[in-house]
């Protein structure tokens, strides 16, 4: 099924600065930084959580002037009672956004950290129908508050500077368009344009480290350095330009490094 092409003209609930703010930052990561190129094959995934529902509106409204030819995919874990339910709250945004839309369905083997088996068995499914669909990029709803949390994690368990890259805009096939919105943002969007979002409880259970990181150890940083997330940010970016051999970038288009926040479309506000 081809893209949907939306009319042009936005809604009074589009006309706010909420909804704005992330899709000016999205269109900057296409045309600016190339993190999608103009006619890919795109395979969304779309959890039903905020930011990956802000990330399928925004691109659906983008797609059809840079030629994007999209598709969502929801996966299913299986590890808790009435996860399978959840794709049907993904396939109503879809098919209101004129997408087409993919169920599938993993099974996470047994063995050592479950976020880690549940996002291998995620991603081997989502590059099979990547390949399937001819799809040359899968997009992943990761923000700015992914980024220094990973960030954080790898420097206090001895991580490489190599590592401390974190995630790029764009790694090979995975592509990360919000990598410069913060999650508040995709949140305020969402209840902007009243979009159904679904609350993955793990996102909260202290069991896992990233909550624990995010939840415990982000707070109790920033009420010590208040600017910590855009910091860890901003040390992903050095790391990477530094190992990719590039000169600092300055003026308005700077990324954020030195632990400024040079780049008007990553908001430090939290």
């Amino acid at each position: 099924m081809a893209t949907t092409v939306r009319s042009s003209r936005l809604s009074p609930a589009e006309r706010v600065p909420e909804v704005a703010r992330v899709r000016r930052a999205v269109a900057r990561a296409l045309d600016r930084d190339g993190v999608l190129r103009p006619g890919e094959r795109v395979l969304l995934a779309c959890s039903g959580g905020p930011d990956s529902t802000a990330l399928v509106d925004a691109l659906a409204r983008l797609a059809p002037p840079r030629g994007l030819r999209l598709t969502v995919a929801h996966v299913d874990h299986g590890l808790r009672p009435g996860s399978a339910a959840e794709a049907d709250t993904v396939a109503a945004l879809a098919h209101s956004l004129g997408l087409e839309v993919r169920a599938l369905q993993v099974t996470v083997e047994p063995g050592g950290s479950l976020q880690d088996r549940a996002r291998a068995a995620r991603h081997a499914a989502l590059r099979w129908l990547a390949g399937e669909l001819g799809a040359t990029a899968i997009a992943l709803g990761h923000t700015a508050d992914d980024q220094a949390e990973t960030v954080l994690m790898r420097a206090l368990s001895g991580a490489t500077p190599r590592a401390l890259r974190a995630m790029g805009s764009r790694d090979g096939v995975l592509a990360r368009p919000l990598l410069k919105v913060w999650r508040a943002q995709t949140a305020a969007y969402c209840a902007a344009l009243s979009l159904a979002v679904l609350d993955d409880p793990s996102n909260r259970d202290p069991r896992f480290l990233r909550s624990r990181v995010r939840h415990e150890l982000i707070p109790a940083l920033e009420a010590v350095f208040p600017a910590a997330r855009r910091r860890l940010v901003a040390l992903a970016e050095h790391q990477r330009r530094a190992q990719e051999g590039h000169a600092p970038v300055t003026g308005p288009h700077a990324p954020v490094t030195d632990w400024g926040c040079a780049d008007p479309m990553l908001d430090c506000r939290p």
